[in-house]
């Protein structure tokens, strides 16, 4: 491709897009905010005054028809990731999809077999990887600074009330494991650097909103390495992570996709040691990597083996919660 930016269409105006997308579209050195899209007219209309896109679509089917969007992002409900990727690849449009990829693994492989069949790339928005911070944390397990890994955490939970809220939906496939769970399940496996050989979960079933509202994981991986991913609507604000290892604990006291001054906290026998990280705009540097993965062919950063794996936790999870209930 003989471009330097990657015209980018947006298919809804979803809160995440809002916030943290579109700024990153933006502030990235080869993208650009080519389209938006919205079935509400009023919404359509707030952000093209805000953003001022090239071009403004009362439909998904329009944008995904114009020959000049590159690359689209779906921050769609989670039930409606794997329809509109598969109508957007049908149309030659690479995909940035918001996490979770799909609702299964199912879901996951066969979103990959449109876009490999139409010769597009397809990458899960999972913004934190992206982070300095994260591969720090990652670089430091990975050369031995706590020694070997024996067990790790992973928390994120926030009080959620408004039972319209799209998270609380059943038939949009809401619940607390897809929307904030599924950070908990991907950083784990990524710092531990293998997939769990053993899962057991509970949690919480809302009476009324018919999806986990909570749940708390207990993996197991090879070497006898364990790790428990708690995630809920139901519970105080904490997003943060720990690595236990047999030499020392790194410890994340932010939430995932913190920008500006972050830290990890190293605690030994031999005292506690503070690293501060610059973080820029994570999803900023999410758009410009998918951009590069376009433009000059880099691999992207989250490849399918890491979305599949990660959906098929979360199968696990689900299916245990559910059948328990």
């Amino acid at each position: 491709m003989n471009k330097t930016k990657v015209n980018w269409g947006i298919i809804s105006c979803a809160g995440i897009a809002e916030s943290s997308v579109i700024p990153g579209i933006l502030s990235a050195n080869n993208a650009q905010l080519y389209a938006i899209s919205s079935r509400g007219t009023e919404k359509l209309e707030e952000f093209r005054k805000k953003f001022n896109p090239v071009k403004a679509y009362q439909s998904y089917d329009e944008l995904l028809d114009d020959p000049e969007v590159d690359a689209v992002y779906i921050p769609l409900p989670n039930g409606l990731h794997c329809e509109w990727t598969i109508k957007a690849a049908e149309k030659k449009k690479h995909i940035l999809c918001e996490k979770p990829m799909g609702i299964s693994a199912e879901e996951v492989k066969l979103m990959k077999e449109v876009c490999d069949k139409n010769g597009v790339l397809l990458m899960e928005a999972f913004a934190y990887r992206h982070s300095p911070l994260t591969l720090k944390v990652k670089e430091l397990v990975d050369k031995g600074t706590i020694g070997a890994i024996k067990f790790m955490e992973s928390h994120f939970s926030f009080i959620l009330n408004d039972m319209e809220n799209v998270r609380l939906s059943s038939s949009l496939a809401g619940g607390a494991t897809y929307d904030i769970g599924c950070y908990n399940i991907n950083i784990i496996r990524y710092i531990i650097g293998a997939e769990p050989i053993s899962i057991y979960a509970t949690g919480e079933i809302g009476e009324k909103s018919g999806v986990d509202e909570s749940s708390c994981i207990v993996m197991e991986f090879e070497g006898g390495i364990k790790a428990v991913s708690y995630c809920s609507f139901r519970c105080s604000s904490r997003c943060e992570y720990t690595v236990v290892g047999e030499k020392g604990i790194i410890s994340v006291p932010v939430s995932f996709n913190t920008k500006g001054d972050t830290k990890i906290i190293i605690k030994k026998d031999s005292g506690t040691e503070e690293i501060s990280i610059q973080c820029p705009d994570n999803y900023m540097l999410e758009v410009e990597q998918f951009g590069r993965c376009i433009l000059q062919g880099e691999k992207p950063l989250l490849r399918f083996e890491d979305s599949i794996n990660n959906a098929r936790v979360i199968d696990e999870t689900l299916k245990q919660l559910f059948k328990n209930k």
